[in-house]
């Protein structure tokens, strides 16, 4: 059975040289996803951002956010660019974008129960258990990159051990980290982060970094 792993990065550039990474060492474009928030709208996929309607649901700042993500277009399937109610506009790609772009509501509101739509429910749908769903879902508003890798056997291992060699996050330490400041948990009606607050979320926490927990995998079951 595939699974999938799951890794959290604090910039776009850094979830890039894991992509590429990736690609280098064979694994295929459609089996890696990327979702990242592009609070400018520096790249607009074939042209516009889709609105996506349901309410349930670093980033790399500067001059190369667009060549940098222009960069993984080239190693990714699928790129589009969508705006997520409490997240703002987010760049998604392979498995990813497949689950938020084409008929997310039916297919992922049936699988995900209470959940219907959104990042989180994307990743219920892949096998992550529903609070740790919202933590990343939060991550990706506060202007962290997450990349999946769909794998199995001596595959996942590999995938798991490239992606620790570019410094993932811990998605739990850094939610205990947003609880410190006053978090109570994902809102999918709060506010998007301006990209002036994400700048400051990026100097706000203390990055943990190469920690095993860092790279989580989870039993897909659509695979």
């Amino acid at each position: 059975m595939a699974e999938v792993v799951l890794a959290l990065f604090n910039t776009v550039r850094e979830a890039h040289d894991a992509v590429n990474d990736l690609a280098n060492q064979g694994f295929k474009r459609g089996d890696i996803g990327l979702a990242v928030n592009d609070p400018r709208k520096r790249y607009v996929g074939e042209g516009r951002y889709e609105d996506y309607e349901d309410e349930d649901v670093d980033a790399g700042e500067g001059a190369g956010f667009g060549a940098v993500v222009g960069g993984i277009t080239g190693l990714l399937a699928g790129l589009v660019a969508i705006t997520i109610p409490g997240v703002g506009p987010v760049i998604a790609a392979g498995p990813l974008a497949a689950a938020l772009g084409a008929g997310t509501g039916a297919v992922i509101g049936a699988a995900a129960g209470a959940i219907t739509g959104g990042i989180t429910a994307s990743l219920v749908d892949m096998g992550v258990p529903e609070e740790e769903a919202t933590y990343y879902t939060e991550a990706v508003r506060r202007g962290n990159a997450l990349v999946t890798v769909t794998a199995d056997g001596d595959d996942l291992v590999r995938a798991m051990n490239i992606l620790r060699k570019h410094y993932p996050i811990d998605v739990e330490e850094r939610a205990a980290q947003w609880r410190e400041h006053g978090w109570e948990g994902y809102d999918p009606k709060a506010d998007p982060f301006t990209s002036e607050e994400l700048a400051e979320e990026r100097e706000r926490y203390v990055e943990t970094t190469n920690s095993d927990p860092a790279v989580r995998r989870y039993d897909n079951p659509r695979w």
